[in-house]
C-alpha cells in the first residue's frame, strides 16, 4: 500500500524523536564512561544533526519556530552583552556555550516533540539513564547500603546520580499511562524502585526534595485530575500519598539521607548555610547590576566565594540582569498558561494525563532552580525543559484540530514508526478513527491542510 505524503512527513518526524531520545540515553550512559565520552558525544551529535537538518530544513520555517526558542535566543543575545564587564573570560566562554546549546536543544527538540506527538521515548530514555546509573558503577544493590544513618562515604557524582534517577521515576510514572500490557507496567513499577534506591543511595537532599514534590503532586495533578471518575482517583491519590509518607518517614528515620536532609532542614549543616548565604549574595549582586548583570559564569568571581549561586534565580539575575531574568523565566510561564489552557479543553483522560505530567516536569523543574540547581546550564534538563515545551505545543494542535473539526479533543492511537515494540502504546479510545487516522494531529478526510505540511 502506497503511503501518503502526510503519513511520511509523520513518520520521518516520529523517527527523529526516536534519535534524540537514544542520544540522550547514550550520552548519560555510554558518554559518562571515560573511555567513550568523546566518541559518544561528538559522534552522536553528528548522527543527531545529520538526522535532524534535512527535516528541518524541509518542513520548518522562521514562522514556527516556538516563543521559547526565541525568547532563549533573545537570552542569549542579551547574555553577549555582558562580555563587556567580566573579569574571567574564560568561564564567561564556558556558560555562554552552554547557554547556546540550550537555546538549540529546547528549540529543535521542542520542534520534534510538538510534531511527533512522541514524547513517551524520552521518557523511556529517562528511565532507562536512571537504571544504568545505579545498576552500573554503584556497586551491588543492597538494602544494608541505604538503611544506615551512620556518616558515609558517597558515591561518585551522588547529586548527579539522584537527579537522574528522579527523572527515571517521572519518566516511569509517565510511562505507566502509556502502555496496555501487565507485564510492561510491571518492568517499569520494577525500575521505578531501582530509581528510588538510587535516590536513597545518593544521599543528594535536591533530588529527595524533588522526588518528595513528584510524590505529592503526581496524585493530585495526575491521578486527580486527569481523571474522569474523581472519587476512586480521590482513594487511589490517598492510598499513594500514605505510601508515600511512609517511605518518606523510613528514609528520614533509617538512612543516611535522612540525617542530611533533616540538618538541612534545620540548617545545621555547612552546605545548607552556604547555599543561603550565596543565594542572599545573589541579591546583593543584583542590586548593584540590575541591568546587565555581572556577566554570565562570574557569580563566583563578583561575590569573591568561588562558587556559582547554587540556586538558578539567583545565578541569572545576578549574571544577566533583570532583563535576562524575565526573558528566561517567562519561558516556564509560557508552558504553564498554554498547558493549563488546554487542559481546559480536553476530554480524553490520556491527553489530561500527558499535560499534567507536562506540567509536574515544569513545577519540578522550578523547585530543582530554586534549592540547589542552575537548570539552564545542566545538560539533562535541557532536553527535559525541551520535552515540556515540546508537549504544550503538542497538546495547543491537538485542540486547535479538535475544535476546527467541531469534536472534543482525544488522544490517539499510537501508529507504528517501524521502531515500535510490542506491546506498547495505549488502547484507541473509544469512536477512534471516524474523524482522525492514527497520526497524532492528521485528520482523516476532514479537508483541513496537515499540520506539518510545508507550505
Amino acid at each position: 500500500m502506497r503511503m501518503s505524503p502526510e503519513e511520511r512527513i509523520r513518520r520521518s518526524w516520529q523517527r527523529l524523536a526516536v534519535v534524540w531520545a537514544l542520544y540522550y540515553f547514550a550520552a548519560f550512559t555510554l558518554g559518562q564512561i571515560p573511555q567513550f565520552v568523546q566518541r559518544t558525544i561528538w559522534m552522536g551529535a553528528g548522527l543527531v544533526a545529520v538526522a535532524t537538518v534535512p527535516v528541518l530544513w524541509r518542513h520548518i520555517r522562521l514562522r514556527d519556530l516556538p516563543r521559547e526558542g526565541v525568547l532563549l535566543m533573545g537570552f542569549s543575545l542579551w547574555a553577549m552583552l555582558g562580555g563587556i564587564f567580566v573579569t574571567d573570560a574564560a568561564m564567561f566562554r564556558l556558560f555562554l556555550k552552554l547557554v547556546l546549546e540550550l537555546t538549540m536543544i529546547v528549540t529543535v527538540l521542542s520542534l520534534v516533540m510538538e510534531r511527533s506527538g512522541s514524547m513517551h521515548w524520552l521518557y523511556l530514555a529517562y528511565f532507562g539513564v536512571a537504571i544504568f546509573r545505579v545498576v552500573y558503577g554503584q556497586g551491588p544493590i543492597s538494602f544494608d547500603r541505604i538503611a544506615d544513618t551512620r556518616v558515609v562515604e558517597r558515591i561518585a557524582g551522588a547529586n548527579a546520580v539522584g537527579f537522574y534517577c528522579v527523572l527515571g521515576i517521572i519518566g516511569m510514572l509517565a510511562l505507566m499511562q502509556e502502555v496496555k500490557s501487565l507485564w510492561l507496567r510491571g518492568g517499569l513499577a520494577a525500575g521505578g524502585v531501582i530509581a528510588l534506591y538510587g535516590v536513597v543511595l545518593s544521599a543528594s537532599r535536591g533530588a529527595f526534595v524533588a522526588l518528595i514534590a513528584t510524590a505529592v503532586l503526581w496524585p493530585v495533578l495526575c491521578m486527580v485530575g486527569g481523571s474522569k471518575d474523581k472519587s476512586k482517583a480521590v482513594v487511589g491519590a490517598l492510598v499513594v500519598l500514605v505510601l508515600a509518607y511512609w517511605m518518606f518517614q523510613f528514609v528520614v528515620e533509617s538512612t543516611y539521607l535522612g540525617v542530611r536532609f533533616t540538618n538541612a532542614t534545620q540548617l545545621e549543616d555547612g552546605s545548607s548555610q552556604t547555599r543561603l548565604e550565596l543565594f542572599l549574595t545573589g541579591l546583593r549582586v543584583f542590586a548593584q547590576n540590575p541591568i546587565f548583570g555581572t556577566g554570565l559564569g562570574q557569580f563566583g568571581v563578583v561575590s569573591r566565594t568561588g562558587h556559582y549561586a547554587h540556586n538558578e534565580f539567583a545565578e541569572i539575575i545576578a549574571t544577566t540582569g533583570l532583563p535576562g531574568f524575565l526573558m528566561y523565566f517567562s519561558i516556564y510561564l509560557l508552558v504553564w498558561r498554554r498547558l493549563t489552557g488546554c487542559l481546559r479543553r480536553v476530554a480524553d483522560p490520556l491527553i489530561g494525563y500527558r499535560i499534567n505530567m507536562a506540567r509536574l516536569i515544569v513545577l519540578i523543574l522550578v523547585l530543582s532552580g530554586f534549592l540547589s540547581r542552575p537548570n539552564f546550564i545542566a545538560q539533562d534538563t535541557m532536553f527535559l525543559l525541551g520535552l515540556v515545551v515540546g508537549v504544550s505545543h503538542w497538546a495547543e494542535r491537538t485542540v486547535r484540530l479538535a475544535a476546527g473539526q467541531g469534536a472534543a479533543a482525544v488522544a490517539p492511537a499510537w501508529a507504528a514508526t517501524g521502531w515500535e515494540a510490542p506491546g506498547w502504546g495505549p488502547p484507541a479510545p473509544a469512536g477512534w478513527g471516524a474523524g482522525f487516522s492514527g497520526s497524532p494531529m492528521v485528520p482523516a478526510a476532514s479537508g483541513l491542510p496537515a499540520f506539518n505540511r510545508r507550505t
